[in-house]
């Protein structure tokens, strides 16, 4: 079957050629180019479930339009300063994006809000920019159509003198490197062409030998590119490196393919045979190594298509199109070409006896030992270099400083602190709302937290909203308070200390004096009830006397001698009555103005008593007594009518009498109170004793307190200065704080609408996108998730994104991908080692061998780039260069192998020393040309693709050097015939059943 299908092309040369050329014709003439359906074509960046994605989309979700997949930033920047033009181009360009709804989820800018305004302005007041949310995923056809729309735009807007505005961002830059990409293919192609000819032209010194390799190549690269655009527009996904792959893999495996073909044709034509039928025999005997060749890349490119990552999923399949098209076209069109040219071509020269390649053969296959630890050795050496290579997954690097994108990021680093537009966010997400000072307490915690991770400039969060913990909410500074206002209390509790004493004092002496009153209420009363009975009396008499003056008339003689008495004792008694008012008078203004008669009622109801007696006396006793004695002189002096005096007495006395009686119910009433006063006194003054002892004991407590408020400050105090240690977190935030008004910004920018999602904003002190920043973003959400254990929010999911997240994301993936692809590689190339030789030992250190010498050209890769040249290893470079090196070694595996199977059944070495001398040469050219064809990568802008080229290049010279001219024959002739097991064994036995029967 294989030999059939590889006749073709010399059995009917026309036909084929013909055929390949209308084909090649029609796919370059009618398909899409291949740069342009790569653009449209390329798929997401990163996986849509990657963790950064999910963040962000939780973090859009929670604070934005829920649109967003990436952001972009358009940068501005003036010459001066940002003036009144500007602004006007600015709000013009804001409302320009906001009316493209569809090609933009979010604008962050600051038109009417001055503190956004502020925020987003650089401090030379030169700069400002707009954070711009895409719908469309970093890496997608979307995207990049979105940031040519945004650049046109950018343009439009009509910008002042001086003023520049870039496009940068993750997206931006995924899409300036495919620019950059497909900008560079064209010069790669023709700098693998130049080399392929100066190679093809040192190795045959032919020109017409030189164009069969040539126009196979081409024929063949015509046809990949084609199929593979076609293969693009109807739902294949490529990447960006696909068009670069194409051109290295197509060019370098179409002329290995076409290099042993013609090696073997020269060799079959110089063992006698006619052209046409040298080609027929080098087909059948090449034709099934270069197809278990090609058929290791393409199974090995395909395992590609497992991995997670873009670049690898998309360009694996690509390649596996490539070199199936490619040893097609080099299995057909070039015999076909060999059957035209092939005597012109010429016989190969039998290698001499003293010819190198005889000498490394014999010395080699005789002292095995040495040329394995030798040659082996160097290796090792090499291949220890590779655990010091550090990965790259910025893509700022990875493409050329003067791209759009990497211009606007330049914009920005010149005129905004470092990182300031490039932070980290950790969201936590709770399943309640987190408004409540527990949750914020938990939350000031992980902020705190986040802040002791090594690298980490400032944290930004609800609790710290300007980057510094709130200090009215730290229990340090409300412990301070607190100790303030007692080490104030204390203060005043030792002025207040004369002011106790002097109670206490006073309390004894009210003691004092209050058994006195007690005593002279005692008194008061007895000597009330006496005036009470004598003022009876003298209402008595004055009755009487009223009475009897009507019969004074009759006794006028009489009367007059009696009115002069009687005038005397009147004003005496007059005299007497007004000092006792007097008196009275001045003891109800006391008790008037004594609070502790106030709020006794006994001491009240005597003092109203006393009122009564005092009004009663001077309103109508003193005025009568008065009258009375004026009427008794008037009769004793015999002056005026007798019967008007006699009337002027006796009203007189009626109104004195009445006056009496009052005097005396109220004398007699206030009698009674007052001994109620003296017994109410005596209880009073009995429990102001108590409360002398009781202000005594409140002198000494208060002494004990003041002590104890002392004490309690000066621990506060200790609080407040070891509270916000390295170890602590005292933190208290009132929940009602957050509908503050001040505090509404920061509420919005940090915690959600429905607050069951906090957001944590991380501003590096190094460069997010390098190596340090990738530990840092890691390390951030450890922190986060070990400080959220054993709280109230332990089970709270913790989220990231930012700058950072790109590069984590790609480093977990390429962790996960790398597994994958090396072992379904490494399983892959060993079935297919085992199904060429039909052996177990020989693929065993074959596939070794592959592995080793993919492990030195790494190591040389990162000796070259990492420690002389100081770069970092594009992410990509392991990877693909692993594949591409192990697959392509095991093609010259099989072609070294299949020829020393062809001695038979056993393996001398002689016969390892004769297949190094006859295919040393062709795989070497081989080896040269196909490393020629990566070397060319070494033109590309691109670090990732430089790298590839330089890895995969220097890997091939190693591998045809070193490897497949020494490693594999020295342990080829260390094992001779053990290299078939089983398979010489089974022969072995086979001969022997043979022999029996």
């Amino acid at each position: 079957m294989v030999s059939g299908s590889v006749s073709v092309g010399h059995r009917f040369p026309s036909v084929v050629v013909l055929g390949w050329l209308l084909v090649a014709a029609s796919l370059t003439v009618f398909v899409t180019p291949l740069a342009t359906v790569v653009e449209r074509s390329s798929t997401a960046f990163i996986p849509d479930d990657s963790a950064t994605l999910s963040g962000l989309r939780t973090m859009d979700a929670a604070f934005g339009t829920g649109r967003t997949s990436s952001y972009v930033f358009v940068v501005i920047t003036a010459q001066n300063t940002l003036d009144a033009p500007n602004q006007q181009m600015y709000q013009r360009l804001v409302t320009r994006l906001k009316a493209e709804s569809e090609l933009i989820s979010d604008v962050q800018d600051y038109v009417g809000d001055k503190q956004a305004r502020d925020a987003l302005t650089s401090d030379d007041k030169q700069a400002t920019y707009v954070a711009v949310g895409l719908p469309a995923a970093v890496g997608s056809p979307a995207a990049d159509q979105t940031i040519k729309w945004l650049r046109t735009l950018t343009a439009e807007v009509n910008a002042p003198a001086g003023t520049r505005l870039f496009v940068t961002g993750d997206p931006a830059m995924i899409s300036d490197m495919t620019t950059a990409v497909n900008s560079a293919s064209e010069r790669v192609t023709i700098v693998t062409v130049v080399l392929l000819l100066v190679i093809l032209w040192l190795v045959y010194r032919r020109w017409i030998t030189v164009f069969v390799p040539l126009a196979t190549i081409g024929v063949a690269l015509a046809c990949a590119r084609g199929i593979l655009a076609l293969a693009g527009e109807h739902g294949i996904s490529l990447s960006t490196y696909t068009d670069a792959f194409v051109i290295a893999i197509t060019l370098g495996a179409g002329t290995d393919y076409c290099v042993f073909l013609i090696s073997r044709f020269r060799e079959e034509f110089a063992g006698g045979h006619t052209p046409q039928e040298a080609v027929a025999i080098a087909c059948q005997r090449i034709g099934p190594a270069l197809l278990a060749s090609a058929a290791t890349v393409i199974l090995g490119a395909i395992s590609l298509s497992f991995a997670d990552l873009a670049i690898f999923s998309t360009t694996g399949p690509a390649m596996a199109i490539c070199v199936t098209v490619t040893v097609a076209v080099s299995l057909t069109f070039a015999p076909a070409l060999l059957s035209w040219f092939g005597p012109r071509i010429g016989p190969a020269a039998a290698p001499g006896p003293d010819s190198r390649w005889t000498r490394l053969g014999d010395y080699v296959a005789w002292q095995p030992g040495r040329v394995l630890m030798v040659a082996a050795g160097g290796l090792v050496v090499l291949a220890a270099f590779t655990p010091t290579m550090h990965l790259s997954f910025d893509e700022r690097s990875a493409q050329p400083k003067d791209t759009p994108s990497n211009l606007g990021l330049a914009a920005l680093a010149e005129h905004f602190p470092p990182n300031e537009t490039l932070p980290d966010y950790v969201l936590v997400r709770a399943d309640r709302d987190m408004r409540n000072s527990r949750d914020l307490a938990v939350l000031n915690a992980v902020s705190m937290a986040v802040e002791k991770v090594p690298g980490v400039g400032m944290v930004r969060s609800i609790t710290q909203p300007a980057g510094e913990p709130i200090e009215r909410a730290s229990i340090a500074y409300q412990a301070g308070s607190v100790g303030d206002g007692l080490s104030e209390a204390e203060e005043k509790l030792k002025d207040g200390q004369p002011d106790l004493k002097k109670l206490a004092d006073g309390t004894g002496k009210l003691h004092t004096a209050l058994g006195k009153v007690a005593d002279g209420a005692g008194l008061a009363a007895g000597g009330t009830e006496d005036l009470s009975k004598g003022t009876f009396q003298l209402s008595d008499g004055i009755g009487r006397a009223a009475s009897g003056t009507s019969q004074a008339a009759g006794g006028a003689a009489q009367l007059q001698g009696g009115a002069g008495q009687l005038a005397d004792g009147l004003e005496r008694t007059h005299d007497e009555v007004a000092r006792a008012v007097d008196a009275l008078e001045q003891i109800v203004d006391a008790l008037n103005g004594d609070l502790l008669c106030a709020a006794d009622p006994i001491c009240s109801r005597a003092r109203g008593g006393l009122r009564e007696i005092a009004s009663a006396q001077r309103d109508q006793l003193v005025p009568g007594l008065a009258q009375a004695a004026e009427g008794a002189r008037k009769l004793e002096s015999g002056s005026g009518d007798l019967s008007t005096a006699l009337s002027q007495l006796a009203t007189g006395l009626t109104q004195a009498e009445t006056g009496s009686r009052r005097i005396a119910d109220g004398q007699e009433l206030l009698a009674s109170k007052l001994g109620q006063l003296a017994d109410g006194t005596d209880q009073i003054a009995s429990r102001t004793s108590k409360l002398a002892d009781g202000v005594d004991e409140l002198v000494s407590q208060t002494g004990k307190l003041q002590d104890g408020l002392g004490e309690s400050a000066d621990y506060l105090h200790e609080v407040e200065d070891n509270a916000d240690t390295a170890t602590a977190g005292g933190f208290y935030l009132p929940a009602d704080t957050l509908d503050k008004h001040k505090f509404q910004r920061a509420r919005n920018v940090f915690l959600s609408k429905d607050g069951r999602v906090a957001r944590i904003q991380i501003t590096g002190k190094t460069d997010p996108l390098t190596h340090d920043g990738l530990i840092r973003y890691e390390a951030v959400q450890g922190a986060t998730r070990q400080a959220l254990n054993r709280t109230p929010l332990s089970t709270a999911d913790v989220l990231a994104t930012g700058a950072g997240g790109l590069g984590s994301d790609l480093k977990n993936y390429l962790f996960s991908d790398a597994k994958l692809v090396v072992t379904v590689v490494l399983l892959v190339v060993f079935f297919i080692l085992v199904l060429a030789l039909r052996a177990l030992v020989a693929p065993l250190y074959l596939l070794a061998s592959v592995v080793l010498s993919c492990a030195s050209a790494l190591g040389l890769t990162t000796l070259v780039f990492q420690h002389i040249l100081g770069q970092e290893i594009a992410f990509t470079v392991p990877v693909m260069v692993f594949v591409l090196l192990v697959a392509v070694g095991a093609d010259y595996n099989i072609l070294l192998m299949s020829r020393m199977s062809e001695s038979g059944p056993r393996l001398s070495r002689d016969d390892v020393a004769d297949a190094v001398t006859t295919t040393g040469p062709v795989i070497t050219a081989a080896g040269l040309i196909f490393a020629a064809t990566f070397v060319a990568l070494l033109t590309s802008p691109i670090a990732a693709l430089t790298q590839i080229g330089f890895a995969v290049a220097a890997g091939l010279l190693l591998d045809t050097l070193v490897v497949r001219s020494m490693v594999v024959p020295a342990c080829a002739a260390l094992l001779e015939d053990h290299n078939w097991w089983p398979r010489l064994v089974a022969r072995e036995r086979t001969r022997q059943k043979g022999r029996a029967s």
